[in-house]
Formats: structure tokens, C-alpha cells, sequence
């Protein structure tokens, strides 16, 4: 029996797999086909902030993502979401109770042809390279409703905007055209101005018109310049006194106009005198560059703005930004960024507004990526604040995730006006259930 075993030819794989009893059909596996349904996702959220003594934000969500494509180099995505705010949450005491907004975060239509392609609707366009400075960065305003914890992207407003991008081998050529630009929302009712405490506040709302820009973009083995130019409007309206004028006699009057005026206008206010709303129209020249050098990545940018209005007074300045900033990744892939950003106004009479800003930044994941550990700090001088935020986020399977963030900060003599950091210590713990 041995012998017989031992002289028998050996068997293939193609010898077992052909016999009957490893015969199957291939026309019994049964190939799902694509449904439009599948590109849905759907996400219920509840955060909590709490200060020393008092709650500072409370809301539930509702977001419902659509992304899909709807045919050859036609693509869409579609996101929209729902906030109710408690009658506790600060924005909701501000408005004079409870509320729901819904807002449109993006909503646009792609075609995408060779190496160009064209986005017509609702979205965001980031420009610059110095994470956390805005520089060049100011295409798309901020919704400080959203809570910023160490993500900017958390607190962008997108705009409807036709954007086209070309692709070359050493290079990206970048277009925008925004037909009804919008501004920053601080909170969601009509931003107004208070001159003193007990005077009449004025309404600052104000809508800005068409904005457009280029940006050409090379590429280098270690070195990307970008070049850049837009005609735009401040995100943040300018109140302007308008009145009789005292200038006449020479700057010691026009000093009086932007002491005095204002406290005319708020004793006595009539349809000549008063505080209006204005935005700077200006054009933006920009340049930024990056380099590699091994695991750190150093970063440029500089811009120059040819309008800018400086509040009360109105009068008209040039403004100049300039920024440094790097990122390094440790071989532990802890990834580090920093930058340092200036302005400048060229006038005397707003040397005041010159503004240096610090930030910083870290990010980290473990357990197998599970947890995502964060933080961003700031530091600005003009009003004095400092601020930092811890963030940890945990993705406990594929449906629910929880984060919780600490703040500390000090405000200073400075009151801030928007909810950057909401107090100077702060805690947030938020629930998400995404399916």
C-alpha cells in the first residue's frame, strides 16, 4: 500500500480543483451594483462648554453629507446642517432665547475634463502656507459660531463661488469669481456697534459685492511658490463717523472729530451725523513659498493691501503682512507647527492697530489611531490675549466618537468680542453619532 502511494504520479492543484467535488458556479456570487443612496452619511452631535460658574455653549446638530458622482467628470457634494441652540448656550441669551439655524457648508457641482477642472456653488478656498496666520488667507471669512478648538477649518463660511484650477507639470494656476461675497458672523443676528455703554448701538450690517483673484502655484522637487492677486472686501465691516467736519483747521481739529464726533452722535443722533457701516475694497498682492529640509517644512508669506479704513475717522491706509512659520514631523510622528505673523499700517493715526500674533500647534494619534490628541495656542498683542486648547478626540468603533478639550486663557484689560476661546478656563465634551 506504501509502495503504491510512493509510485503514484504526483496530484496537481488543478487536478483537486477539477473534480466535481470542487466544482462551483461563478454566476452564483451575486455583485452588488453602485446605488446613489450610497454616498449618504449622516452624523447627530450634542456639545457641552462649561465655564467656572456658568454654562457657555450648548447645542445639538443634525449634518447630512451627500458626495457622489452623477456622471463621466460630473461630481457633487451637497453638506448641510442643522444647530439648535439652548436657551443656556451664550449665543442663545445674546439672541434673547432658544433657536435653530440651519446653514449650507457646501453644495457644489464639479466637472472635471483632462487636468482642469471647474467648482460652481457653496464652498471654501484656502490660500496661504503659515498655519494659523492670515496673511493671504482671507478669501473665505469665519463663522465665530462654530466653536474653534485646534482646527481653523472648524470655523470657515463657505461662499458661492465659481473656482477653476488647471493642472501643469510644474505647476497649478488657480481662479476664483465670488458674485456676492459675505463677511464675517459673529453672532446670528445683526452685528451692531456700541460707541459707550448707554449709548445707542449702531447697526454695522453691511454686504460686500463681487470679489475675484488668481493664483499661479510652481512646484520644485523641495520648494512651492505661490503668486498671488485679488480684488477683495474686509471680512469685518468698518464703522465710520459721518458728520460735520472739523478738520478744516488742521490735525489737532481732525483729532477732536474722532474724539468728539461719536459722542455728538450718540447724544444727538440725526440723519446728519452717526456711525456708518463700511468695507474696504482693495486689491491683495501675495507671495508665499514652502521648503523640505528633511522633516521640517519652513514656510513664507508676505501681502500688501492698498486700501484699508482705519474705524472712526474713516481715513484711508496702506496695510503690509508678513509671516514665518514651519512644521516638523518627529520620527514618532509627532507633528509640530509654529508661526509668527505682523501687520502693519502706514499711518499714523492707526499705529495702534499694528498687531503681532503667535501660534503654535500639536498633533499626535494612538491606539491605533483611534485617539487623536491636539493643541493650538495663540498669543496676539493688540488687544493683549493668550490662549491654549487641549483636544482629545476617541472613535470608540465605527459609529461613535467623543471629544473633550480644556482652555485656559487670559484676556487681559482686553474684552473680546468673539468667541475664539470662550472664557479663561473652559471645558467642552461633545458626543457624535455618525452613520
Amino acid at each position: 500500500m506504501t509502495g503504491a502511494l510512493i509510485g503514484a504520479p504526483p496530484l496537481s492543484a488543478q487536478d483537486l480543483l477539477g473534480g466535481d467535488d470542487f466544482a462551483f458556479d461563478s454566476s452564483a456570487i451575486e455583485v452588488s451594483e453602485p446605488h446613489w443612496t450610497d454616498g449618504f452619511k449622516t452624523a447627530l452631535e450634542h456639545s457641552h462648554t462649561q465655564i467656572p460658574g456658568d454654562p457657555n455653549r450648548s447645542q445639538s446638530s443634525v449634518q447630512l453629507v451627500y458626495e457622489g458622482n452623477l456622471a463621466d467628470g460630473w461630481y457633487v457634494k451637497l453638506d448641510t446642517r442643522y444647530r439648535y441652540f439652548w436657551s443656556d448656550d451664550d449665543l442663545a441669551e445674546n439672541r434673547g432665547g432658544a433657536y435653530g439655524k440651519n446653514k449650507w457648508q457646501r453644495a457644489w457641482l464639479q466637472y472635471s475634463r483632462g487636468s482642469c477642472t471647474a467648482t460652481a456653488g457653496r464652498q471654501t478656498l484656502i490660500w496661504g502656507t503659515v498655519e494659523g496666520t492670515f496673511v493671504t488667507d482671507i478669501v473665505t471669512p469665519f463663522d465665530y459660531t462654530e466653536q474653534l478648538l485646534t482646527d481653523y477649518g472648524n470655523v470657515r463660511l463657505a461662499q458661492d463661488m465659481l473656482v477653476g484650477e488647471c493642472f501643469f507639470s510644474g505647476g497649478q494656476l488657480q481662479a476664483f469669481f465670488t458674485p456676492e461675497a459675505r463677511t464675517d458672523i459673529f453672532q446670528h443676528h445683526r452685528l451692531t456697534f456700541e460707541i459707550a455703554p448707554g449709548f445707542p448701538p449702531a447697526d454695522l450690517s453691511i454686504e460686500p459685492e463681487e470679489e475675484w483673484g488668481l493664483r499661479y502655484k510652481w512646484h520644485g522637487s523641495k520648494v512651492d511658490i505661490s503668486l498671488m492677486y485679488a480684488r477683495l472686501y474686509d471680512n469685518t465691516p468698518t464703522p465710520v463717523y459721518f458728520g460735520p467736519s472739523m478738520a478744516s483747521a488742521g490735525s489737532q481739529n481732525a483729532a477732536l472729530t474722532t474724539i468728539l464726533g461719536p459722542v455728538v452722535t450718540a447724544i444727538t443722533p440725526t440723519p446728519d451725523f452717526g456711525i456708518r457701516p463700511e468695507l474696504a475694497e482693495f486689491d491683495l498682492a501675495g507671495f508665499a513659498a514652502s521648503m523640505a529640509v528633511g522633516r521640517l517644512l519652513l514656510k513664507a508669506e508676505v501681502a500688501h493691501r492698498d486700501h484699508q479704513l482705519i474705524p472712526v475717522s474713516g481715513e484711508s491706509t496702506e496695510r503690509f503682512d508678513a509671516a514665518l512659520g514651519f512644521e516638523y514631523t518627529t520620527s514618532g510622528n509627532h507633528l509640530f507647527n509654529a508661526g509668527v505673523w505682523g501687520t502693519h499700517f502706514n499711518n499714523e493715526a492707526a499705529a495702534e492697530q499694528n498687531i503681532q500674533v503667535l501660534t503654535f500647534g500639536w498633533r499626535k494619534t494612538y491606539l491605533n489611531d483611534d485617539l487623536v490628541m491636539s493643541l493650538l495656542g495663540n498669543w496676539a498683542s493688540s488687544p493683549r490675549f493668550a490662549g491654549v486648547t487641549v483636544l482629545a478626540e476617541y472613535q470608540w468603533n465605527d459609529f461613535w466618537n467623543t471629544a473633550l478639550a480644556l482652555s485656559f486663557a487670559d484676556l487681559g484689560d482686553a474684552d473680546i468680542p468673539i468667541p475664539i476661546i470662550p472664557a479663561e478656563e473652559a471645558a467642552t465634551l461633545s458626543i457624535k453619532y455618525e452613520f
